[in-house]
């Protein structure tokens, strides 16, 4: 996951500037940082006005790393342009990830664990097997976080919680260079003349004329009696091998 070097407040965001527009700065600024350019993708959220992660993205880091489960959820059922299942989805991680580590500190956290599970994890939507599952860990103790793990797995907490979230919550990683590839490749698709064997560019629209492809009648050859079926050139391109369904086959000198 790539990090900024610093978070910028939401209400930085400069006047005029459309979604669309915020949209294409966060996929510019992650590139660029995927591709090392920190600095340049540091000056483009200042100078923009536009952070890589919303503040959302930054409360709900601090607060799983900091074991605040109750503003975590909190903060999940602020988000907007999330289904109610992946909603219930991101609040069962939530407090699963409560749930299994309270089971790693003991007895001592036994009776906590039978709580959460029961008040905060058994409402939720879920699939009841996974409810289940947590019942049997009461006993077991299976997947239980010790103490010197906690760290760990509030880290892959977190990154499970993004992949639950909508897509405006983070920016998917290579985003931007596969909507060009995705471009790139629809314009060969929809190019009818292509016959090109050279790459595509992306300092311009691609666009292959007619004139690269064959289209002067040079000759007529006339001497099958019905409708042709199979015709090839030769490698060299001096000769040409008609078959027609009149049964016969004739090699011609073009």
């Amino acid at each position: 996951m790539d990090q900024p070097e610093s978070s910028l407040p939401h209400a930085a965001v400069q006047k005029g500037q459309t979604p669309r527009h915020e949209e294409l700065v966060r996929l510019i600024a992650q590139s660029l940082y995927s591709l090392g350019y920190r600095k340049a993708a540091a000056t483009l959220e200042a100078e923009s006005g536009v952070p890589l992660y919303p503040p959302e993205h930054d409360r709900l880091l601090l607060d799983v790393m900091s074991g605040r489960w109750d503003a975590c959820a909190a903060t999940i059922d602020s988000l907007t342009g999330i289904t109610e299942r992946n909603r219930a989805v991101a609040e069962f991680l939530v407090w699963r990830g409560h749930f299994l580590e309270l089971l790693g500190t003991g007895d001592a956290g036994l009776r906590l664990a039978t709580e959460v599970l029961s008040r905060r994890i058994a409402p939720l939507a879920i699939d009841r097997r996974c409810v289940h599952w947590l019942a049997r860990a009461v006993v077991t103790s299976e997947g239980a976080v010790a103490p010197e793990a906690v760290a760990e797995c509030r880290i892959g907490l977190f990154l499970d919680l993004v992949e639950a979230l909508p897509p405006w919550f983070r920016v998917p990683s290579g985003r931007l260079e596969h909507l060009v590839e995705t471009a790139v490749i629809q314009q060969v698709a929809s190019c009818i003349y292509h016959n090109l064997p050279d790459e595509v560019t992306l300092f311009e629209d691609h666009k292959c004329h007619e004139e690269q492809i064959p289209s002067d009648c040079r000759q007529i050859l006339c001497a099958h009696k019905n409708e042709v079926w199979f015709v090839r050139f030769s490698n060299d391109g001096n000769y040409l091998a008609s078959s027609s369904s009149d049964c016969t086959a004739i090699i011609w000198k073009v």
